[in-house]
């Protein structure tokens, strides 16, 4: 079992290059939107993460496969996918279409948890664990 959100975007004139091809360092930021809105899917407000529970979620890794472009004004659709509960990290895949439903992009970005106090790793919050929890 897994949890699965989506949403769209249009790709904006200042992310592409000079080819007309969203520049490939944009899809980490399109990755962002994927999973602050699959977390807000669950109930959790990202900035809440940091501003009431003093949680932080750096990036540890990140694997990108490059299909076909996405161009100018493209409306994307960013399948978000936790495919397991989270206990020490978390991992979030992602699928990237075009209105077609083409294929344009693939994932996977790898995240810790960190209490920004400390500045130290701590296992997966319960307020994160417990509405993932029904999906596995």
């Amino acid at each position: 079992m897994s949890y699965n959100a989506t949403c769209q975007l249009r790709v904006r004139y200042g992310e592409t290059d000079q080819m007309g091809f969203v520049y490939y360092g944009i899809y980490a930021q399109y990755y962002e939107v994927g999973r602050v809105e699959a977390i807000r899917n669950l109930g959790i407000l990202y900035a809440e993460m940091e501003t009431k529970h003093h949680i932080l979620m750096p990036v540890m890794n990140m694997q990108v496969r490059y299909l076909r472009p996405a161009r100018y004004d493209d409306l994307l659709t960013i399948l978000t996918t936790i495919p397991e509960l989270p206990e020490k990290h978390i991992r979030f895949r992602y699928e990237i279409h075009n209105e077609k439903g083409e294929l344009l992009n693939n994932a996977m970005v790898q995240l810790c948890f960190l209490d920004a106090t400390s500045q130290k790793r701590i296992n997966v919050p319960e307020f994160i664990k417990n509405p993932l929890m029904p999906y596995f």
